[in-house]
């Protein structure tokens, strides 16, 4: 297979429709972190069957279509296609798409197909989604970190048995899905033997329970005529009783026609006594509503006469008030006049003293302003001339101070000069360190050749025991297949057994003949479905197929009988006249001859010809050898696994003792380098110390001379800055002139503060005065308003008096009128209620006298009804018993298809010997209870019981197909456990032959090998990785450093990968951890594997050396964020065009 191009649209990052060419040789993809490189490797893999959300970086599966971004709407599908040619040269294109809501399709050159067949397709050509091929991003890592069991799921996929795992896998499905069927069938044939003894029962039950159905007949026939005659009898006793019923009807009928016009005549004289009372009743109401009208009349004058009276009061006091305002608003503003005068003056006279105060307070600010000036002249002299002495003084201090410290540095370098004249010689240490050096070279040499040996041995020992490990885990593996296979047909055998034993016990026919190997379709054809049946005598109490055995005839020539290991002596009839070739040569056939061939095709004498059948019973005949040919082979094959077994110890044994040995030259060698490495550095050291000692003791002459100058000119430095000091003048000469500035200061200050005070003092009497005089007017405004207001108010006080007046005049004399009609009222209402006081005695007694006619004709009426009630309960009684006889006539005609007359003739029994109807239902339920007792009951268990046999005989040659497809699918998974570890083992000595050459190469030398470890079975073994790099011992590589631990993964990955070319392979920063040698020597072997293999590689990368070693670069932007596009440059065709 061939890959070319690679299309993207809305996979991801990549919404526009984007093209990856994957040309021969090495193409590069590169760009920033996030752009979307990844995404590439991630579209490869989902394209060739990726079914796993996680390892896409997806929540879920439809998370890889583009989701959208600020300026951009969500994709609603996305598809990549691969494009290239297959194993025959042909155009390949394989297109994935998704979308929302609607899963994934997959489609091979325009067709659609399953997404199994593409990962069928992708493993026979050695790629695939899960290809070692193609190494993700901290695929490396996971290497390093994996168990060796996910390492060895590495190798079989460089093994190319990743498609037969799948066939494995479904025929194992289709194995447990089989032995589940056959097991169901097994539990089946046990419940179908179950329910044919319960139907036997239940057919018992049937029997009975019909002959109980016949006499419960026989009793509803009688309880039905006992019922009818009964109701007849009853129908004709209510009848007469109705009739004299009717006669107490018309009796009462009388009686309470006589009552009723009693009680009507009553019921008038007490209509007319209500009337009358209520009339009485109506006069009284209106006479006492007009007494209390006119009582509130009275009332309402007296109220209104009263506050009249009361207004009149307070209208007098408040003319009173108001009057006394009008006077004191008088006196006010006179008093407000002489005050506002004197204001105005007062005003006047602040505003006239003003503008001088002002003028002199300017003149003091002036004059401040001057001595401060003077002062700040003053200050500034005497600071200026305090900062030159402060700076010369500062100066002699540090030239005397560095004149003490050079003196101190002078004798310091005095004293480490004797401290080096009197040190050791270090020439003497370094002549001893160099001999102490020789003598350790020479010992680690002597040890060399004692540890070369050592390994040689060692090596050699394991080759023994990694032989002795292949020879037992080949033995064991074999002996593991025969035991499980062995141990299946034994299962098959024993549920056999089990269920012959169920049934009838006896053995069938296929169960004790043997045939040679080669000859069991021919046996098989012969015996046919009789094959299944039981030998021996056939029991009286069954049906069924049985061989009973018959005297045996005369053998023909190449009969079936000669070709049995053992035969019963019943089926020896049959085969003696059994002719047995290779093929069917038409030759003519004697009576009661038949002829067979070794596939199965029978041919008797009388022309039947059968082919075809038989192969249930061939498969059993076979498993049947089969497992005598296993029991036969187990032992040999046991004492092979023991004898491996020792072999192996032996082999241990030696390994332990040579590594031992090795361990121990080994240490004696790292003893020996350490030492040397001791002597080296302590010669080191040595040489260092004398050249050290050479160039402290030339550092301290040179000091010495540095600081013998440094002394000269600090001492120069000293009597320059003495000279400036004593040339300044002293800085308290300026003191006296600054004090006296700073005391004129401080008076101008004082002059101004009090020309301002005064100022101020001024202004605020002027503001005084103003708002004084604003006051006065306002005041004299306010009294002038509250005398208008009490003039306006004595005008209202006026005519209001004379309002009152013509109210008190309009009253008058009304509450003496009103108190003379009240009198009158009162006496009108008195007589009223005596009138009142006798109607209501009338209509008590004419009360009475109709209470008592309602009692005498309720009591009529009840006696009336009663007999009422009386005669229809009879008649009704008489129609019930009249309707229950017709009921009992219909319910015969229904049940029986007589009338009840005819009933006694049609079911035998006797008219007179019928009992009551209480009688007869009481047998009848005995009957039925004796009925109920049985139970519930199948009435059609008979027939049942046939289906039942019939459906036994079907399932159990179901059963016997079943356990032919299961051994052929345990053969079928066997052969590919076989040719899966035949393969794995192949792949895993090219896998570790590859290894061991790549790794010298990456690291420059060292050693390294795989091993198979956990198991003696290479399909449930795991990979373990042990590395030496140069100049270290050999371990596993998770004790190797991080840097070798990535070199030795890129070994192993490459390994994998010669073992079977994959046809592309894309590394996602595989040189991440990787440093600028390696990634040399890295990109070294990725040349050389585009010399050696035809597959196109892949490479991301952000490393500067590997980017140039490409033969072209696609680079991956991301200018609008959230979108990637592809941009490429081919390295050569640009290197062309340079030269040119």
């Amino acid at each position: 297979m061939e890959i070319r191009r690679l299309r993207l649209s809305g996979f991801k990052s990549f919404v526009e429709p984007a093209e990856l060419r994957v040309e021969p040789g090495l193409t590069g993809v590169v760009g920033p972190n996030g752009c979307g490189k990844s995404n590439l490797l991630e579209a490869i893999r989902w394209v060739m069957g990726e079914t796993s959300a996680k390892s896409m970086r997806s929540g879920g599966m439809e998370d890889v279509i583009f989701a959208g971004t600020e300026q951009r709407p969500p994709r609603q599908f996305a598809e990549v296609v691969l494009t290239g040619t297959d194993d025959r040269g042909e155009e390949l294109e394989v297109a994935r798409r998704i979308e929302r809501g609607a899963g994934s399709a997959y489609r091979v050159n325009g067709n659609d197909v399953r997404a199994k067949d593409v990962a069928l397709a992708f493993a026979d050509a050695a790629t695939g989604a899960h290809s070692p091929a193609l190494v993700s991003q901290g695929k490396i890592a996971h290497m390093i970190a994996a168990k060796p069991v996910e390492r060895r799921q590495m190798l079989e996929e460089a093994a190319g048995i990743a498609g037969l795992h799948v066939r494995r896998k479904d025929a194992e499905s289709k194995l447990r899905s089989t032995e589940n069927n056959l097991s169901r069938l097994e539990d089946l044939l046990a419940g179908l033997d179950t329910q044919i003894a319960s139907l036997r029962r239940q057919a018992k039950q049937a029997e009975r329970y019909a002959k109980l159905t016949d006499e419960i007949g026989v009793a509803e026939a009688r309880l039905v005529f006992a019922r009818w005659r009964d109701a007849a009898a009853s129908a004709d006793a209510a009848r007469k009783a109705a009739i004299e019923a009717e006669r107490a009807v018309e009796s009462a009928k009388e009686r309470a026609g006589e009552t009723e016009t009693a009680q009507r005549e009553a019921a008038e004289k007490l209509a007319d006594a209500r009337d009358a009372l209520v009339a009485a009743r109506t006069d009284a109401g209106a006479q006492e509503q007009r007494l209390a009208s006119l009582e509130k009349e009275r009332e309402s004058a007296l109220a209104r006469l009263a506050d009249l009276n009361r207004q009149a009061e307070r209208l007098e006091q408040d003319r009173e008030d108001y009057g006394r305002t009008g006077r004191d608003a008088a006196d006010a503003l006179k008093r407000l006049e002489a005050d506002l005068a004197a204001s105005e003056a007062a005003r006047a006279q602040a505003e006239e003293a003003l503008p001088k105060m002002i003028a002199e307070a300017e003149r003091a600010e002036q004059a401040e302003r001057a001595a401060e000036l003077d002062l700040a002249r003053a200050n500034a002299d005497y600071a200026a001339l305090d900062a030159e002495w402060r700076v010369a003084r500062a100066a002699v201090e540090q030239a005397e101070r560095r004149l003490a410290g050079l003196a101190r540095e002078t004798e310091r370098l005095e004293a480490s000069a004797r401290q080096q004249a009197g040190a050791d010689d270090p020439a003497t240490a370094l002549a001893a360190a160099q001999r102490e050096a020789k003598a350790a070279a020479e010992r680690r040499e002597s040890l060399s050749g004692k540890i070369a040996s050592a390994r040689e041995t060692r090596d050699a020992a394991r080759v023994d025991m990694e032989a002795a490990q292949a020879a037992l885990a080949e033995a064991r593996a074999e002996l593991a297949g025969v035991e499980r296979e062995h141990a299946a047909l034994e299962r098959d055998r024993q549920g056999r057994d089990k269920a012959r034993a169920a049934k009838a016990g006896k053995p069938v026919a296929l169960d004790r003949v043997r045939s040679a190997p080669g000859y069991e379709a021919a046996l098989a054809a012969v015996l046919g479905r009789d094959g299944r049946s039981p030998l021996g005598m056939m029991p009286e109490a069954e049906d069924g197929r049985f061989w009973t055995g018959a005297p045996q005839p005369e053998p023909v020539a190449d009969n079936l009988l000669d070709h049995l290991k053992d035969c019963p002596e019943e089926l020896r009839a049959r085969l003696a006249r059994v002719v047995v070739a290779d093929s069917d040569d038409g030759r003519p056939l004697d009576p009661g001859t038949w002829l067979v061939t070794l596939g199965g095709a029978l041919r008797r004498w009388d022309g039947l010809v059968v082919r075809g059948e038989g192969g249930a019973e061939a498969a059993r005949l076979e498993a049947a050898n089969r497992l005598a040919a296993l029991a036969e082979r187990l032992p040999a094959l046991q004492q092979a696994v023991a004898d491996a077994e020792a072999r192996v110890g032996d082999a241990r044994s030696g390994l332990d003792a040579a590594q031992a040995a090795f361990s121990r030259a080994e240490s004696e060698t790292e003893a020996a380098a350490q030492a040397e490495r001791e002597a080296l550095r302590a010669l080191d050291r040595a040489e260092a110390a004398l050249a050290s000692h050479a160039d402290r003791t030339r550092q301290l002459e040179q000091a010495q001379a540095e600081l013998a100058d440094q002394c000269g000119a600090a001492k120069r430095d000293v009597e320059a800055a003495q000279a400036t000091l004593a040339s300044l003048t002293d800085p308290e000469a300026l003191a006296s002139r600054r004090d006296a500035a700073h005391t004129a200061h401080e008076t101008a200050r004082a002059q101004l503060a009090a020309a301002t005070a005064a100022r101020a003092a001024q202004e605020q009497a002027l503001a005084v005065a103003k708002e004084r005089v604003s006051a006065h007017k306002a005041d004299r405004s306010h009294w002038d308003r509250r005398a208008d207001e009490a003039a306006r108010r004595l005008a209202d006080m006026d005519g209001r008096f004379a309002e009152i007046a013509s109210a008190r005049e309009a009253i008058g004399d009304q509450p003496e009128r009103l108190l003379a009609d009240i009198e009158i009222a009162q006496t009108s209402h008195r007589e009223t209620a005596a009138r009142l006081s006798a109607l209501e005695e009338r209509l008590d007694a004419a009360q009475a006298a109709a209470d008592a006619a309602d009692a005498a004709q309720r009591a009529a009426n009840e006696t009336l009804a009663e007999a009422r009630e009386r005669r229809a309960q009879l008649v009704n009684q008489a129609e019930n018993e009249d309707a229950r006889r017709a009921e009992m006539a219909r319910v015969s005609g229904e049940k029986f298809h007589k009338p009840p007359p005819l009933l006694p003739a049609a079911f035998e029994f006797d008219e007179a010997g019928v009992a009551d109807r209480d009688a007869e239902a009481e047998a009848l339920d005995r009957l039925t209870q004796s009925r109920e007792r049985i139970g519930p009951v199948n009435l059609v268990a008979a027939d049942e019981l046939a289906k039942i046999e019939e459906e036994h005989g079907s399932t159990a040659a179901e059963r016997e197909e079943l356990t032919e497809a299961v051994h052929r699918l345990r053969g079928s998974i066997g052969q590919l456990n076989r040719e899966g570890r035949e393969r794995l083992r192949a792949a895993f000595e090219q896998v570790d032959a590859h290894f061991q050459k790549l790794f010298a190469r990456l690291f420059e030398g060292g050693n390294a090998h795989l091993a198979l470890i956990d198991s003696d079975d290479p399909l449930e073994a795991g990979l373990e990785i042990y590395a030496q790099p140069p100049g270290k011992r050999l371990q596993s590589l998770t004790l190797l450093s991080g840097g070798e631990q990535a070199l030795t993964a890129i070994a192993l990955t490459f390994a994998l990968f010669l073992t079977n070319p994959a046809p592309i392979c894309v590394l996602d920063e595989v040189d991440a951890p990787l440093d600028d040698a390696n990634i040399d020597r890295f990109c070294d072997l990725l040349e050389a594997m585009t010399r050696e293999t035809t597959t196109r590689y892949l490479i991301v990368t952000h490393n500067a050396v590997t980017m140039s070693r490409m033969h072209r670069l696609f680079g991956v932007t991301m200018i609008e964020k959230g979108v990637s596009r592809l941009v490429s440059v081919d390295l050569q065709a640009a290197e062309l065009l340079a030269a040119e």
